[in-house]
């Protein structure tokens, strides 16, 4: 047996060995980025092998051709091989954002030769050669040969660079070792190709591509690291990254400048609105000063917090609480602090419906307690006296009073009713315009012209806030008083918050009433829709009051913190 036919089947025995090692490799962890770069490695340098078998397997020049194009793949597992060792060194150049890097500057330039090498000769050519038969040669003079030669020598330089600094940078001892087998196992498919494809040719020596028993050596090494050091085992330390990516809780770890170095998904996805790219922000820009200065002095003084409650500058209400913990580097200084964020808005929510609850229960007690008892009393009262004067002119007035308190009870029922649906429901997103059109279409105004102004804005509010509006416009048309001919409605952001202004031109609130009108009971009507209206707009924090001049007519302002409205849209 000849040494071309030792190498021959040593493509072979490459194709074999590369595809099953890709496979036990991917196996063994299916989720890391690092297993499926070298699994893509590993099928495409069988494809190639298998290829280069085929070739040499060949006797006529098309059919050479024909398998010399159909392994014109091999660009692509040079690239495919980098990229694995840049994941595998955890090199920059391999995080998803710098993807595109890649793309352009590796991938890109590696299909293009690719692409040449299947419709053109430029880069091998075959011919024949008297005493051997047809074979495939490098196709010296042609730019595209040099093209791809240059190419082949700076992935081989790049990937020098990055094995050695990476292996001089690495601390751990099991890391070292196996980053300098992967460097061991690569080198010899690098040296291999060049010599088969630019020396070998240029002294008139034509045989198999010796890259592939640079192959077999480097599956040889790498399943020797699996056995004995570990490699791409799934294990509690090469697991910690997959376990913080997919943790719930945001973490962030930061540099004693507060400069974030290391974030999970669930960060990134956190402060995505605030920033696109969180990796080298300051935390400070994150959150609002105050906070961020504390996590700065919590830097500084190598304490440690928890449950820091932040609100988030986000178009959507966004509480957060926050916990930090020191890191103290080997020599005992401030190395930075590991940030723990829990997004607890739901929480929040929770507990101010429950606090909302209890009020109302109490409300309501004082209402079946006193309130309605007295009525009755009162009912009870008139009722005697009806009866004491029965058949007397009389009569029809305690009569006429007795309903007038039946009335009241009803109302009070009623609003209780209405009351215990407060808080209920959670917030929802809601058009302010179409809540007041709501309210107006509900509501006769003969005689009154309602004007609105309102910009394309949603509230986070009660379900119940249609009758906040509705409340407004009943108690303008209702005590406005003869004079009333217009309301308007506006609103507009005023230093971070939506003001939403309803004004009429009828008579207007005393200046000592001004606060009395939201009080349970006052007014001349029920007196409970402004303290309903109140309690309903409380529930995510917007305030109501009255400040219109006595006499020009009524105006309530409506003010909405930043985390209760936005833009539609």
């Amino acid at each position: 047996m000849d040494i071309i036919t030792i190498l021959v089947f040593s493509c072979l025995a490459s194709a074999i060995i590369t595809y099953g090692l890709g496979i036990s490799v991917y196996t063994k962890n299916p989720k890391s980025p690092v297993n499926r770069l070298f699994l893509a490695a590993m099928l495409t340098a069988s494809f190639w092998a298998a290829g280069e078998f085929l070739i040499w397997q060949s006797t006529g020049p098309d059919e050479i051709r024909f398998w010399l194009k159909a392994s014109s793949i091999w660009p692509l597992v040079l690239v495919l091989t980098l990229h694995f060792v840049l994941a595998f060194t955890r090199h920059p150049l391999s995080e998803r954002r710098n993807l595109k890097y890649l793309i352009v500057f590796l991938y890109i330039p590696a299909v293009i030769i690719s692409l040449l090498e299947i419709f053109t000769e430029l880069v091998f050519t075959v011919t024949y050669l008297p005493g051997r038969g047809y074979i495939y040669i490098p196709a010296v003079g042609s730019p595209v040969y040099y093209a791809q030669a240059v190419m082949f020598f700076c992935l081989s330089a790049f990937f020098l660079y990055i094995c050695i600094s990476s292996w001089k940078n690495e601390e751990k001892k099991r890391e070292r070792e196996q980053i300098l087998l992967v460097m061991l196992g690569v080198i010899p498919i690098m040296f291999s190709g060049i010599i088969s494809v630019h020396l070998l040719p240029y002294w008139g020596i034509h045989i198999p591509n010796l890259v592939f028993l640079g192959f077999v050596w480097f599956s040889l090494l790498i399943t020797s690291a699996i056995i004995w050091r570990g490699l791409f085992m799934l294990s509690i330390t090469s697991a910690v990254t997959d376990i913080i990516q997919t943790m719930p809780d945001s973490l962030i770890l930061a540099d004693e400048n507060g400069r974030i170095q290391v974030s999970n998904r669930s960060a990134t996805a956190l402060f995505r609105e605030i920033s696109p790219d969180i990796k080298n922000q300051v935390i400070g820009t994150l959150l609002p000063r105050q906070s961020g200065e504390a996590i700065q002095n919590a830097i500084r003084d190598r304490s440690t917090f928890t449950d820091m409650e932040v609100v988030l500058d986000t178009r959507d209400y966004r509480v957060v609480s926050i916990a930090g913990s020191p890191v103290i580097d080997p020599d005992g200084n401030p190395g930075g602090i590991v940030l723990i964020i829990r997004d607890i808005t739901g929480r929040k929510a929770t507990e101010r419906a429950l606090r909302l609850v209890n009020e109302k229960l109490s409300l309501l007690s004082q209402l079946t307690r006193h309130d309605i008892n007295n009525q009755i009393l009162a009912l009870n009262g008139y009722l005697q006296l009806a009866k004491e004067k029965a058949g007397s002119p009389g009569q029809e007035r305690y009569i006429a009073a007795s309903m007038r308190v039946a009335g009241k009870i009803e109302s009070h029922l009623r609003f209780s009713r209405q009351y215990e649906e407060i808080g209920k429901h959670d917030p929802v997103w809601q058009p302010a315009r179409g809540l007041i059109e709501q309210a107006i279409s509900d509501l006769a105004h003969d005689g009154v012209d309602i004007h609105v102004n309102v910009p394309v804005v949603e509230l986070y509010s009660d379900p119940l806030t249609e009758k906040v509006f509705y409340n407004l416009l009943e108690n303008a048309l209702r005590h406005g008083g003869d004079h009333l001919t217009t309301i308007r409605i506006s609103a507009a952001a005023a230093d971070g918050d939506l003001v939403i202004i309803f004004e009429d031109n009828g008579a207007g609130v005393a200046t000592d009433e001004k606060e009395q009108i939201f009080a349970r009971f006052y007014g001349k009507n029920t007196g409970l829709g402004l303290t309903f209206s109140r309690d309903i707009l409380s529930v995510t924090d917007i305030h109501i009051t009255e400040t219109g001049v006595p006499g020009t007519g009524a105006r309530f302002e409506i003010r909405v913190p930043p985390q209760s409205w936005r833009y539609a849209g």
